[in-house]
């Protein structure tokens, strides 16, 4: 039929097109760069896979909705051919009731023009017993063929209004079946459409957090680069003054190699929060970290940062170039060594790392940018 293998045709391009945008959304997805990955990245990363995984369900539902409306359009088909046979049958009908009429009409006609059969003339006319009979049977039989005739015309006529009702029951249900296949139909695209728009928003949002991660990670970096270059400046310089000043000696040699592994240690607590009084891996304050860190390389120091201070091989705050990673770097309100207030571990590199203050969290920074701004440095120790 025309109607059906019209819609079967768009079927079929709807449910290609569902594929191949199914594809394209697996692609684009798998070929979404890994490299960059945030939280925020991540979850919404997390939220695509979810609505691919419903897509394909969609794309399943798809398939079972063509089923179902396949199933339907089979039905009615099987309704066209029914409604086609019972238009035949009721033509029949007619046609019947047409030629009953007729017969009737006929006999009627040859009755009145005969005028008649008067039942006392035939039982008179007889002349024998056999006659007689014969005469009654011709009449009986007169009377059985018109009472078959009339009911065969009202059999016809009930014919015909059941195939009437029939008919209008056949309409009925082919109108039900049609509208309610067009209506599933429209839910199945209504809502892939949807869902293919709502993954071309995800894919969209995701690009975007990328391209925003990128670009911070590239400031970030020219911004950590820039530091490291000024901070490598600044060690050059304080190096530069110190080799120009006539500084009192230092015993190198005393001093020994120092701890360099403390800093791997002392680098796995980096984001833990400052503890006022703390000296453990829940919580730290300055010289609870040092002192930590030095622990477990079984070393014992000095609960404070002023005890420390004084203990170990101490390094004039002007002899940064003789820093090594691993030592305590010490700082004093004022720059005054007496009245050191605050302690750290230099890493290397010009940087060392601390428990700041309340508020803050264990981090690496600048010795020697704090040397600059602050002037509070006070000198080292190695142990």
């Amino acid at each position: 039929m025309r109607f059906r293998s019209s819609t079967a045709v768009r079927l079929s391009t709807r449910l290609a097109v569902c594929c191949f945008l199914i594809l394209s959304l697996a692609g684009i997805a798998q070929a979404e760069p890994s490299d960059v990955s945030t939280p925020e990245i991540e979850t919404k990363r997390a939220e695509a896979q979810a609505a691919q995984a419903q897509l394909s369900e969609l794309a399943t539902q798809v398939e079972l909705r063509a089923e179902e409306f396949a199933e339907i359009q089979a039905a009615l088909d099987s309704t066209d051919l029914e409604l086609k046979t019972t238009a035949e049958e009721l033509q029949a009908a007619r046609a019947e009731l047409v030629a009953a009429q007729r017969v009737l009409a006929q006999r009627a006609e040859r009755m009145y023009r005969s005028g008649g059969v008067n039942p006392i003339e035939v039982l008179l006319d007889t002349v024998s017993f056999r006659d007689l009979v014969t005469r009654l049977d011709f009449l009986s039989r007169i009377g059985r063929s018109d009472a078959h005739v009339v009911e065969a015309v009202r059999e016809t006529e009930r014919r015909v209004e059941l195939a009437q009702a029939s008919l209008e029951s056949r309409r009925n249900e082919q109108a039900t079946l049609r509208d309610n296949a067009a209506v599933k139909k429209t839910q199945v695209e209504k809502a892939l459409e949807q869902q293919a728009n709502y993954i071309d928003r995800l894919d969209d949002e995701i690009a975007d957090l990328v391209d925003e991660e990128r670009e911070r990670q590239r400031i970030e970096a020219e911004a950590a680069a820039a530091r490291a270059a000024e901070a490598a400046r600044a060690l050059e310089a304080a190096r530069a003054t110190a080799a120009a000043r006539v500084v009192p000696p230092v015993d190198v040699e005393g001093l020994g190699v120092g701890h360099p592994e403390v800093v791997s240690i002392a680098l796995q607590y980096v984001g833990v929060p400052y503890v006022w009084g703390g000296a453990s891996p829940s919580g730290f304050d300055c010289s609870g970290l040092t002192q930590y860190a030095y622990e477990q390389i079984g070393i014992s120091l000095p609960r404070n940062s002023r005890s420390q201070y004084l203990s170990g091989e101490h390094i004039p705050s002007d002899r940064v170039d003789l820093l090594t990673p691993g030592d305590l770097v010490f700082f004093g309100y004022d720059g005054d060594p007496s009245q050191v207030h605050h302690v750290g571990i230099y890493v290397g590199n010009g940087d060392y790392l601390h428990a700041p203050q309340t508020g803050e969290t264990v981090k690496v920074q600048s010795l020697i940018a704090r040397i600059q701004v602050s002037g509070d440095y006070v000198g080292a120790s190695r142990f």
